[in-house]
């Protein structure tokens, strides 16, 4: 009998031990760890869910199951109070939010940054990344409903609902202009968002008329691409309108980087290091060999002549040139196969400073994706040693 008591007595210890120990606490921040290793805050959730609530909308994951849910409390009072010392700058902190899944948080973090800084493109750009994953949407509404839903969502006053609303509605709406009405936004509600004094209207609106493909709003696009007092809503014009027809938007901002006036040539130069592609390093190039060149200065620079002038073409933002019922931009007579740069045996420049430099420079390393620490020489020499040769 002795064999038998002791292994009987111990697992009666461990059932009472059981028994009178304190409950386990919940997490104050559930975050559901996935096998991948990905952080999601989470509500009501448990291991091996493949679809979970968020505060902000279902998150569905098929191929990579919940193994863990941890409490986030103490890491986003860590990741506070290290933004509060200045240890963390903005980009830092709320990247640090998002990787950890902590979605409340970071919602309420990207309303302080743009409180501060409302020229801040992140923290659009990182709701919109988590609004393409969430399905806000809730199981109720219809299928032929969604789109109506999520718009009405995306042009309210709630900031937040309004950024992952408007990302997944761009997820949804048709790309196609033969679509049925209940899968796309109209051009109507789409050109008053873009009046809209709110910035996430504009930038809501720019994105989908991209995406839909609205020719008839390419103008207004590209307008709103190079002037628009905001760079939340310039940098989403600026994809609506390379999403609508690129050509002609590269065009555009060429002339506007070449000739422009003020401010349009920084948005020029950003956009095209951005949305241009391989054939707006041209024009970055030519541009920046003009650096040290005063007017009226005439220089070759890889077989072209460029002039660098001492005024601006105050027409350069115009859009006369852009037949809105034509997909083929006809400025100048130039044909949708020609780029603005070869129109004519001579490229003008307008002479700028050290603040256009600075972002052509920048606008490079954006089209280069990649922090290349090249200056003007170490540019130029490039263009002509390395690309040029790999392009002939």
């Amino acid at each position: 009998m002795a064999l038998f008591a002791a292994p009987l007595l111990c697992a009666i210890l461990a059932q009472a031990a059981q028994i009178g120990a304190p409950p386990a606490q919940a997490p104050q921040i559930p975050i559901a760890v996935l096998q991948s290793g990905q952080r999601v805050e989470c509500i009501d959730a448990e291991v091996g869910d493949l679809k979970f609530q968020t505060p902000f909308g279902l998150f569905r994951t098929p191929t990579d199951p919940i193994v863990e849910i941890v409490d986030g409390a103490q890491q986003a009072k860590d990741l506070r109070m290290l933004r509060s010392k200045r240890v963390l700058d903005d980009f830092t902190w709320l990247h640090d939010l998002s990787t950890a899944g902590q979605l409340r948080q970071l919602s309420v973090a990207c309303m302080e940054v743009l409180a501060q800084d409302h020229q801040n493109i992140y923290p659009y750009e990182l709701l919109e990344s988590w609004g393409r994953r969430l399905d806000v949407v809730p199981a109720k509404v219809d299928r032929d409903q969604r789109i109506a839903w999520l718009w009405k969502r995306a042009t309210g006053k709630d900031f937040c609902e309004a950024i992952l609303a408007g990302a997944q509605l761009r997820e949804e709406v048709s790309q196609s202009s033969q679509a049925p009405n209940e899968r796309t936004v109209s051009i109507r509600k789409l050109r008053v968002a873009l009046r809209s004094k709110s910035t996430w209207q504009r930038r809501i609106a720019s994105l989908i008329a991209g995406r839909q493909r609205v020719f008839s709003m390419r103008e207004a696009l590209l307008k709103a691409s190079i002037t628009d007092l905001l760079d939340p809503v310039r940098t989403a014009a600026a994809a609506g309108a390379h999403e609508i027809h690129a050509h002609s938007a590269r065009q555009y901002w060429v002339r506007n980087l070449a000739r422009g006036s003020g401010a349009h040539r920084d948005a020029a130069a950003w956009n095209l290091g951005r949305f241009g592609g391989a054939d707006a390093l041209n024009a970055l190039i030519y541009v920046l060999a003009a650096w040290e060149h005063k007017p009226p200065e005439r220089f070759k620079f890889a077989g072209r002549t460029v002039w660098v002038v001492s005024q601006p073409d105050r027409s350069a933002g115009d859009l006369g040139g852009y037949n809105p019922e034509q997909q083929e931009i006809d400025f100048r007579h130039l044909s949708p196969d020609l780029e603005f740069i070869d129109l004519g045996s001579t490229f003008f420049v307008t002479r700028y400073g050290e603040s256009l430099h600075e972002l052509l420079l920048e606008a490079l390393d954006t089209w280069a994706n990649e922090k290349t620490g090249r200056d003007t020489a170490a540019w130029l020499t490039w263009y002509l040693d390395v690309w040029l040769p790999s392009r002939a």
